[in-house]
């Protein structure tokens, strides 16, 4: 689905679609390490490859949240 690019100082993810495909806001995602889950809550940038913001069912410290960023991102 994605990747993990970066984290706002809010603790929301950033990640990059890998593909045109988009998954709609309120979609559950989860990491591919450490099973981290959250929710979509936007979509934004181009159609092409869409950035995704996902809110974090639990908030990670900032070295826990800093070692997801390059992980893969999937549905589920």
């Amino acid at each position: 689905m994605g990747v993990v690019i970066g984290i706002s100082p809010s603790g929301l993810l950033t990640a990059r679609s890998s593909s045109s495909s988009t998954v709609p806001e309120g979609s559950d995602l989860r990491t591919d390490v450490g099973g981290v889950r959250g929710r979509v809550v936007r979509v934004f940038g181009p159609v092409a490859r869409p950035y995704y913001s996902i809110r974090l069912a639990r908030p990670l410290p900032l070295p826990d949240a800093a070692r997801i960023v390059g992980a893969a991102v999937v549905r589920g």
